[in-house]
């Protein structure tokens, strides 16, 4: 959690809910100013701020659609981040080796090549590995709620979100750049078949055209059955947050 004094504020930081814009208003209202093109420079300011669950203050927590919140940390962190370390440290845990190289064909772990999963190939990896595994990213959202009560929840797929947060910070929203399907999406529907094509041609067609298919494109019903069933705790605690 992170404490704004100024706002009065404990954030609950839960990774890929909008988190970088969220942290930069809050410290705008501090009076510190961020690079708005600079996502990690954001974050090592806004943890400075880490605070004890006992520390004053409303609570303030954030919270999105599992399905588009999946999609984004897939297209974020394992396609157009071309940093080996990052990927192999999900999809190569010791809780999948069995399943992965089943599902690319492979009869080796160590030859695993993750260009040839797709989004289908690589749900259905991370639906097989619990919370306490799994990279931040793609944990639940309720892993980092932790079932305290919130002062305030947002949520990211409401299109009044950033007016609230501006209302209860006091303060302008700072928008930092977007990243994930926000920036790079082609329109809905241009690719219907996303969830079958590999990481490799996504990535090569990011590379060649800087576009990437929108979230929709990617969940076809057994994609979002999937995630619906990994994510039951997030719906539902989503649910209960919002009601």
């Amino acid at each position: 959690m992170l404490y704004f004094p100024s706002a009065n504020i404990r954030y609950t930081l839960v990774l890929k809910n909008a988190c970088s814009t969220v942290m930069a208003t809050l410290l705008s209202r501090e009076g510190i100013s961020v690079n708005v093109m600079d996502v990690d420079e954001v974050h090592r300011l806004a943890i400075a701020y880490a605070c004890k669950e006992t520390q004053q203050g409303y609570i303030l927590g954030v919270v999105r659609d599992p399905a588009k919140r999946f999609v984004s940390a897939f297209l974020d962190k394992i396609v157009v981040n071309l940093r080996p370390a990052v990927w192999r440290s999900i999809v190569i845990h010791p809780s999948t080796r069995l399943s992965l190289p089943e599902l690319v064909n492979s009869s080796s772990t160590d030859e695993l090549d993750i260009e040839r999963l797709t989004f289908l190939d690589f749900v259905s990896a991370v639906a097989l590995i619990p919370d306490l595994h799994l990279e931040a990213h793609l944990r639940s959202q309720s892993w980092s709620l932790a079932g305290r009560k919130h002062d305030y929840i947002l949520s990211v797929d409401s299109p009044y979100w950033q007016r609230q947060l501006a209302d209860l910070v006091g303060g302008n929203v700072v928008v930092v750049r977007p990243h994930g399907t926000q920036q790079y999406a082609y329109p809905d529907n241009a690719y219907p078949n996303a969830d079958h094509m590999t990481i490799g041609d996504l990535r090569n067609n990011f590379l060649l055209t800087g576009r990437l298919p929108a979230a929709k494109d990617f969940l076809s019903p057994k994609a979002v059955d999937i995630i619906r069933t990994r994510y039951k705790c997030d719906y539902t605690a989503i649910a209960d947050l919002l009601t």
